[in-house]
């Protein structure tokens, strides 16, 4: 039987869609794998005053295309935190997001941004907490609604080290690296 190429080309099609869809469902890690993680990353805690970090966006090749530094001051009351995050970027633009989050229990979160997409959740066990929330981002070519799935991992009582990866349609355009420092 004799397939069109069009026939083919739906067949190759189909076939790397099922292994993307594969590779990707096979390489997620559980958040409660650092349930016994130290030092315990007391979300409400840690991110409340003020904080500094540092970071970098790195496209698909791994080219750094962003340095930034974000200054935030963050407050809780009860189970509400808002945080203000002031981005400087090494190009010189500024970049502000304002968040607000509530702690649902010990081990999850919700919360939205000025400039998310809907809610945001958030699941900490241990060291580490897990994201998983979309931002509208501009870029050089145009204002997208990118997927963030970001982890935070506390390293001491004054640093926490973040690392998301950004994507858009389950494809990976790239990853940010941030390190923040409580004052």
């Amino acid at each position: 039987m004799m397939y069109s190429l069009k026939n083919k080309l739906s067949i190759q099609f189909l076939l790397v869609a099922l292994i993307v869809l594969f590779l990707t469902s096979c390489s997620s890690v559980e958040p409660k794998t650092y349930e016994n993680q130290s030092p315990k990353f007391e979300f409400n805690k840690f991110l409340q005053g003020k904080l500094t970090g540092w970071g970098i966006f790195q496209g698909r090749d791994g080219e750094v295309q962003k340095r930034f530094r974000i200054d935030m001051t963050a407050n809780w009351e009860g189970n509400v935190g808002t945080f203000v995050e002031n981005f400087t970027f090494n190009d010189g633009t500024k970049q502000v997001r304002e968040w607000e989050l509530t702690r649902i229990d010990d081990h999850h979160y919700a919360g939205k941004a000025n400039d998310s997409v809907g809610e945001g959740k958030g699941e900490v066990w241990g060291n580490s907490m897990h994201w998983n929330y979309t931002i509208t981002t501009e870029t050089d070519s145009g204002t997208y609604d990118l997927d963030y799935d970001y982890w935070m991992h506390m390293i001491d009582d004054k640093t926490l080290i973040n690392r998301a990866t950004l994507s858009k349609f389950g494809v990976t355009l790239g990853d940010i690296a941030v390190t923040f420092h409580k004052q």
